[in-house]
């Protein structure tokens, strides 16, 4: 088992936020620092508890994981982001590599992928898998 990583989690489901902190602590043994259930909310504690990582539902109502990560990478957040969704399309992973995420997990294959995006990431390598495009 390599690094403990601190984790932080942003999604409005609070269901997935329970599962993906279960999956995240338990199964992978990290450590959730971090929980928000929107991006407002994330952004007013952020600088509070500094993860390693940040899983970032992009879809939220109010201010969304990608305007959350604009704001963050603009105030220069230390964390590396990775975009939670369930949105497959091209486009959309070349923007969101534009904006600064260093990766993705859909929603719908998290177990199988979040273990290795988690240690591409904390290495300083991207994780944008490609499968469903």
């Amino acid at each position: 088992m390599g690094k403990v990583l601190k984790i932080g989690i942003v999604d409005d489901n609070k269901a997935f936020r329970e599962s993906l902190r279960f999956f995240t602590e338990s199964i992978l043994k990290h450590q959730v620092i971090a929980e928000a259930h929107d991006g407002q909310h994330y952004l007013s504690m952020a600088f509070n508890h500094i993860p390693d990582i940040v899983l970032m539902d992009i879809e939220m109502p109010g201010v969304n994981g990608i305007e959350t990560t604009r704001q963050l990478i603009q105030q220069k957040f230390p964390a590396k982001i990775i975009a939670v969704t369930n949105h497959t399309e091209k486009y959309l992973i070349k923007e969101l590599i534009a904006i600064g995420f260093k990766g993705t997990v859909y929603k719908n294959n998290i177990h199988a992928d979040l273990p290795e995006a988690l240690d591409k990431v904390e290495k300083g390598q991207l994780f944008f898998p490609t499968r469903y495009i």
